[in-house]
């Protein structure tokens, strides 16, 4: 019995240590504030957090692609969604409560090679906006602003591939802020489109907005149908953070009819879209 007792102080002490060894860890989330192109599934627009340190994805050496995070978090996004059959109307509304089908491709999709410079071979848009695309893209070149398209269309699949990839890197909420889930995509539509330029390294970056091709969109996009869907301070109105290089393309007429209302494309297409 004595020696029994003599083993109790170490038995504690084995106890204390194993707690130690597979008590589970905090486990911190980190906002990746540069991505590489070439590690997204579907070449997804990222973030930058204003107080987050740089992540590395899968070793890569990432170029500058930045955004603040200020959207609202939605955490019952899956609550009273919305499943559209609206998907070839220019003016359906897509968000964070309505959504495509996993079935909806659009049925006149076509490359936009040739079309305009772009950052990778084979990305397509449907026929009307791939034609005005090439109508924008000629003048914004006699202008001197030389655009360069790094995404365009998108399938369910792929969305479903890239907003599992920033869930997983960033966590769930953060990844709200900069990426849509699968259905969610304006990508899915065929009529988006995600530019760069040389001048800011063929990424995507804030920084678009300042150079000339980001102004020139800015200035002269509506004229060809194209508007932007993401704008800078309509956070909590939009659900997702500023994006100076994502445009939609909804139609000359509408385009100039969103602009002359002072609306964002989100407010305009509750008031005037479909669902």
């Amino acid at each position: 019995m004595s020696n029994l007792r003599g083993l109790i102080p170490f038995f504690f002490l084995g106890l204390v240590f194993l707690v130690g060894v597979f008590l589970p860890k905090e486990k911190k989330t980190e906002i990746p504030s540069q991505v590489n192109q070439a590690t997204q599934p579907s070449q997804l627009s990222v973030v930058d957090t204003q107080k987050v340190a740089t992540v590395a994805v899968e070793k890569v050496k990432l170029p500058e692609i930045t955004a603040s995070v200020k959207a609202i978090p939605i955490t019952a996004v899956s609550q009273g969604i919305i499943i559209t059959n609206q998907g070839d109307n220019l003016l359906v509304l897509i968000n964070k409560h309505i959504r495509l089908p996993e079935t909806y491709v659009p049925a006149d999709l076509v490359s936009i090679d040739g079309k305009i410079a772009v950052t990778r071979p084979g990305m397509r848009l449907r026929q009307e906006a791939a034609d005005a695309l090439a109508s924008m893209t000629a003048e914004a070149s006699k202008e001197g602003s030389n655009l360069i398209a790094t995404s365009a269309y998108r399938s369910y699949w792929e969305q479903q591939a890239t907003f599992s990839h920033w869930v997983k890197v960033s966590g769930q909420v953060a990844a709200e802020s900069f990426s849509a889930r699968p259905g969610h995509s304006q990508h899915q539509l065929g009529t988006v489109v995600d530019f760069t330029s040389e001048s800011v390294g063929k990424s995507l970056t804030v920084d678009f907005a300042k150079v000339g091709e980001g102004s020139w969109l800015a200035n002269n996009s509506y004229k060809f149908g194209f508007v932007l869907s993401y704008p800078q301070g309509k956070e909590a109105i939009t659900g997702y953070v500023y994006e100076p290089w994502h445009y939609r393309y909804i139609g000359v007429e509408n385009a100039q009819k969103m602009i002359q209302s002072g609306l964002i494309l989100e407010e305009f297409l509750q008031r005037f879209g479909v669902v």
